[in-house]
């Protein structure tokens, strides 16, 4: 409800299926720890506070909008390992105001990201892409999907590409896409250890 999103919305934008969110939101379907870290990720997108561990067991503080006002950076370091990171990533977005964060939701760039990291970076502007080409960049594509990736370039057209080759799931190699935006990652943030 926070994101403003209704089920076929967040199928469209964010590839989770109506089916399921209602599934998990009516309790007759247990939730993965990938798609809780789908739906953290969706949530910052959106800026929205949402720990691993309030989605998976209810405990901790509930999601809020993540506010607009600065950050006490001397509280970072202070509290748990959810609440540090969401600190730091509300902090990235206030301080870049072309800032973009992702929750990796797979293993296509291990070993540098894991499923479940914080990444970010800021957005650049498209007609300077060929300059990070091989770099490893949050990109969104024409149908609004994000993910982590290394953009390449050959014969006329864009793709994107992983670093792990024994991944499997999404796509591991994407050719021919149109790309809408990158952010050249440079933060990175361990994945969250969910207590309990």
């Amino acid at each position: 409800m926070l994101t403003g999103l209704d089920r076929p919305s967040m199928e469209r934008r964010h590839d989770i299926k109506k089916v399921s969110l209602e599934k998990w939101e009516n309790g007759t379907a247990n939730i993965s720890q990938r798609n809780i870290s789908r739906l953290v990720s969706v949530a910052l997108d959106h800026s929205i506070e949402c720990t691993p561990e309030w989605l998976l067991l209810g405990k901790g503080a509930p999601p809020k909008t993540i506010p607009p006002s600065s950050i006490n950076t001397q509280q970072v370091g202070k509290g748990d390992a959810a609440e540090d990171t969401l600190r730091d990533l509300s902090y990235f977005r206030n301080t870049y105001p072309k800032g973009v964060t992702l929750m990796v939701c797979d293993e296509a760039m291990a070993p540098y990201y894991a499923n479940g990291d914080f990444v970010a970076g800021n957005t650049i502007d498209l007609k300077n892409l060929r300059k990070y080409l091989d770099c490893a960049c949050i990109v969104e594509t024409a149908d609004c999907k994000k993910r982590a990736r290394r953009v390449g370039y050959s014969d006329g057209a864009w793709f994107l590409y992983g670093t792990n080759p024994k991944h499997t799931g999404s796509a591991f190699l994407e050719i021919h896409v149109e790309i809408t935006l990158v952010a050249p990652i440079f933060w990175h943030r361990m994945k969250l250890d969910i207590k309990g």
